[in-house]
């Protein structure tokens, strides 16, 4: 079932739909549950009418024995009921939870550059928490209360249609005018929790930011930014507390003015002989039993504003992502030959300035091929391209003679390492991290690509080796520390297609070196593509291309364009001091 801009009542059905035998069971219960309370104020009209028309207690403790067995049976009933709610409601929302970012994942890099890494954490983990908290009072006690209440009328116009119409009406009444005093609730929920959303994302960003804050002295500037929200939340959650200020004494009065109505009513008909004593007891059990669900109502109403609101935000957030391609063919042999980039142009919007016009060249095994150019000459979206993190608006990418469109994603990466300045490291141990790519690799292949990668004297100083703990970030190792790690996941993955993104850009002269003298080894036999502007590592190069503007303006080795182009001189004798700089 799509979820896609699914309402309340679809993403719940999606939820509950997930465990199907356990809902069924849960109604089961639910309805024993609701039957056998309702059955006891029958208990209660029998014991009061026995105890004034007859003059032996024995039918009484019949009654009574048999009201402490109901008791006992609804304790065990309820039991099984909690524990069936509890299996459906919270494996159902790791289902929600599940789809949400097994979907996200999926994404192109094209969703997360129109949305904030905040909103979208908020939107998975605080927006199904707010799902999860109030979908439990909606559709675990408040089906139950439902069939009570059901059942509840049912006797009560058994017992006397007079009395039970009196009761309906009130209910009727009081309901129309809460309903009319809270009709401006719904669109306040969603507001508040938009303004969450956005308070969140703003959070976000000012803690990754938070070293040039400190910089520019901004940080009263941020605090001003998040006050804005904050107060925005106040206002909005006040002016709803206003509106629930009018309801809650509603509902606080109801129980009382309906069992005073009640009262009065019934005296009439006991005068009057058409009610016996016992029906007034058992309509004033009925009144309390019915007590509860109504003094709820404010209760659930809060809930289903919140829960609509929250369900909407999910759905309408569904709506926002893409479904998942279907697959392609497969990614290729493991021993791919060429790469083709025929007159490949893309642009980043539809009918925008074009980041790459009509690029050719091939790749071939053995090529190690650096991209050089300015800023925005087009050489990261060249390798997203062929990452096929996007597809060409023009032209198209050739592997081995099938069009890259045409290759199934995840198979054609499989045989692509890919290594850029920025390097993700998770929060483990340098083994794991290592084996990011194959996590079935054993510890013998995680040490030989770990040698492989020149980290032995790194391990031999960390005390516990591959099983040292990186930390948040990798924060402890030095870049080129971090760099080499990297290098090492890429010679345990054996790609046959090496990516690499200014993987000496912050580096100085020694760990740069250090680093290209691994590249030069992971490269050989390989096709590489290679974006750096270091002529240390440029020199690794047996071909360089130079772009500008988004074209190819010279194709030969990294000595003849050095020779022929201003444009490669100035790019690599900036670089070239940038490193030595770094040096000293």
């Amino acid at each position: 079932m799509s979820l896609k801009n699914a309402g309340p009542m679809q993403l719940m059905g999606w939820v509950l739909g997930q465990h199907r035998p356990t809902v069924i069971k849960l109604l089961l219960l639910a309805v024993g549950v609701a039957v056998c309370e309702v059955s006891i104020p029958w208990f209660i009209q029998e014991a009061v009418d026995s105890a004034l028309t007859d003059t032996s207690t024995e039918a009484i403790n019949k009654i009574g024995w048999s009201m402490v067995g109901i008791v006992a049976v609804i304790y065990v009933l309820h039991v099984f009921l909690l524990r069936a709610e509890t299996h459906v409601l919270y494996e159902g929302s790791h289902g929600l939870r599940h789809r949400l970012y097994s979907t996200l994942l999926l994404q192109p890099l094209s969703f997360f550059s129109r949305r904030k890494a905040g909103e979208i954490q908020h939107r998975v983990v605080n927006d199904v928490e707010a799902f999860e908290s109030n979908s439990v009072y909606l559709f675990s006690d408040m089906p139950f209360e439902l069939l009570t209440v059901v059942a509840v009328l049912v006797m009560m116009f058994v017992t006397d249609l007079q009395l039970a119409g009196v009761a309906v009406g009130f209910l009727l009444v009081a309901s129309l005018i809460s309903a009319q005093v809270g009709r401006s609730l719904p669109g306040l929920q969603k507001d508040i929790q938009s303004v969450r959303a956005g308070l969140s994302s703003k959070l976000q960003e000012a803690l990754a930011g938070v070293r040039t804050i400190k910089t520019f002295g901004r940080e009263q500037h941020e605090i001003n930014r998040l006050d804005e929200s904050s107060r925005e939340i106040v206002r909005l959650e006040g002016a709803g507390g206003r509106v629930q200020s009018y309801l809650l004494p509603i509902f606080d009065l109801m129980e009382i003015l309906g069992i005073v109505l009640v009262v009065w009513f019934g005296a009439h008909l006991m005068v009057a002989k058409e009610i016996t004593p016992g029906n007034l007891v058992a309509f004033l059990a009925y009144m309390e039993i019915l007590a509860g669900p109504v003094s709820n109502i404010e209760k659930y109403y809060r809930h289903w504003l919140k829960f609509r609101a929250v369900s909407e935000r999910i759905g309408g957030f569904m709506g926002d992502m893409s479904d998942s391609p279907p697959p392609g063919k497969d990614g290729g042999a493991q021993t791919t030959a060429h790469i083709d980039f025929q007159d490949v142009s893309f642009a980043y919007i539809e009918n925008g300035p074009a980041t790459l016009k009509n690029v050719s060249f091939r790749a071939e095994v053995g090529d190690i091929i650096a991209l050089v150019g300015r800023n925005g000459a087009g050489k990261s979206t060249l390798l997203d391209l062929l990452l096929k993190f996007y597809s060409p608006t023009g032209g198209k990418i050739v592997i081995d003679g099938t069009d890259l469109n045409e290759l199934d994603s995840t198979r054609w990466r499989k045989q692509l390492g890919f290594m850029s300045q920025e390097i993700f490291l998770i929060h483990g141990s340098i083994a794991e991290n290592i084996a990011y790519g194959r996590p079935e690799a054993s510890l013998e292949e995680i040490r030989q690509a770990a040698e492989q990668a020149q980290l032995g004297e790194l391990l031999d100083k960390l005390p516990n080796g591959l099983n040292t703990a990186v930390g948040d970030r990798g924060i402890g190792l030095s870049g080129g520390e971090r760099q080499r790690i990297a290098l090492a996941r890429l010679f345990l993955l054996q790609p046959r297609i090496v990516i690499f993104d200014e993987p000496t850009a912050h580096l100085d002269i020694e760990a740069a070196q250090l680093v290209t003298n691994v590249i030069k080894k992971l490269a050989h036999g390989r096709i590489a593509i290679l974006v750096s502007h270091r002529p240390d590592t440029l020199a690794l190069a047996t071909r360089a291309i130079l772009l500008d503007r988004g074209k190819i303006v010279a194709d030969g080795t990294p000595n003849e364009l050095s020779q022929a182009r201003d444009l490669f001189r100035v790019l690599t004798h900036e670089h070239a001091d940038g490193g030595l700089r770094q040096g000293l």
